[in-house]
């Protein structure tokens, strides 16, 4: 049996607690340490990873583990954590099945043994019995039978739910990004459970829309020999051309001649594969960074006027991951873990809404019981 890594934890008593079930490089445990819950643990299987994550989060009981196979008594026994103390309990299960799904679906896709993670939430749920369960994933998954299922057997486990399909750039994040967030509070009913929305009032000073300008910037200023900002200019000679030509500030493959076009884009025409080869705007906020953000085939991730794509740190730093945050593994490792994390700016919002939630809710108890005695 797999031992977590980590020190043993000192135990505290004001401030909410957290475990971060798929937490992949730490994106939402950075969030929830920023907005001032204490993570932990957290589980993930990815080898890569979980060695990020434990650079960064040394802290935190880290179970190097599939939740399919791991069982939640155990995060209990490590943890000496009874069922119903846990404030919150969040599962950023892996996504990339649910976009497929989403368009056109193939048996292959089907199939996964991914999807399945999706309802083991439910096992997790049931054992730790948290106040609050937040799932971040695609906007595709809330039209898959699953998430059906998963809505039915939390509100019989005794949870009122609420989920919105929110964009993270609404939320200081420079980049669009849609994504389904649930949020689920035990014994309340839906109506209940606060809306995750930029005008909450606990976010009242929180939004602010960054652009790629501004990032770029930081990185340009302070990542001086950080081996993640350096700039890949080295390309085959046909695909150095084709991004020379590509016009700066947003032009993208459609605007090449002839001669540079890719034979596979010409037979899609101009509204397939339409980002492929494209720079960013300096003034507006980023694409949907995905695990290819730095390759410039897979999507708009060219630097606004430099002929390169943009660099890890600027992708990182997009993603609003600390400037400083140290990524482990080869370049297609960390482009994943960067495309696949929560933003860490999305996730502290989420944790203000919901920590605000949870005070609220002792402060009336705490009240009613004054009131009654």
């Amino acid at each position: 049996m797999k031992r977590p890594t980590g020190p043993r934890l000192p135990k505290q008593t004001n401030t909410l607690t957290a475990i971060d079930l798929c937490s992949g490089p730490g994106g939402v445990t950075t969030g929830y340490k920023a907005a001032g819950v204490r993570v932990l643990a957290a589980v993930d299987t990815d080898p890569d990873a979980c060695a990020t994550y434990s650079l960064n989060h040394p802290e935190v009981r880290l179970f190097p583990d599939d939740i399919a196979a791991l069982d939640p008594k155990r995060i209990l026994v490590e943890l000496e954590l009874k069922p119903r103390h846990l404030d919150i309990l969040t599962a950023c299960v892996p996504c990339q099945t649910f976009s497929t799904l989403s368009n056109k679906a193939t048996s292959k896709s089907r199939a996964d043994p991914r999807n399945r993670l999706v309802l083991r939430i439910v096992h997790f749920v049931k054992v730790l019995k948290p106040r609050a369960i937040v799932m971040e994933n695609v906007p595709g998954l809330r039209d898959n039978r699953r998430f059906a299922i998963l809505l039915g057997r939390l509100r019989r486990a005794g949870y009122g739910i609420r989920f919105e399909v929110v964009d993270a750039a609404d939320f200081g994040v420079p980049q669009r990004r849609r994504r389904l967030v649930l949020i689920a509070l035990r014994g309340k009913a839906d109506s209940a459970v606060p809306k995750l929305e930029p005008t909450h009032p606990a976010l009242r000073g929180f939004r602010r829309h960054k652009t790629v300008r501004e990032v770029l910037r930081l990185v340009r200023r302070r990542a001086a020999g950080d081996p993640l900002a350096r700039s890949r200019t080295q390309f085959p000679p046909m695909v150095a051309k084709r991004i020379a030509a590509i016009p700066a500030n947003g032009g993208g493959r459609t605007s090449l001649p002839p001669a540079l076009q890719l034979a596979c884009h010409t037979e899609l025409g101009a509204s397939g594969a339409g980002s492929s080869y494209g720079r960013m705007s300096y003034d507006d906020v980023a694409p949907t960074l995905t695990t290819r953000c730095v390759t410039p085939a897979c999507g708009r991730f060219l630097h606004p006027r430099a002929n390169r794509p943009i660099t890890l740190r600027e992708a990182a730093c997009l993603q609003t991951f600390p400037l400083h945050y140290t990524f482990e593994g080869g370049t297609m490792s960390v482009q994943s873990q960067i495309g696949n994390a929560v933003p860490p700016r999305l996730a502290r919002g989420i944790a203000l809404v919901v920590a605000n939630a949870l005070q609220a809710d002792a402060n009336g108890k705490r009240s009613a019981r004054s009131g009654t005695a």
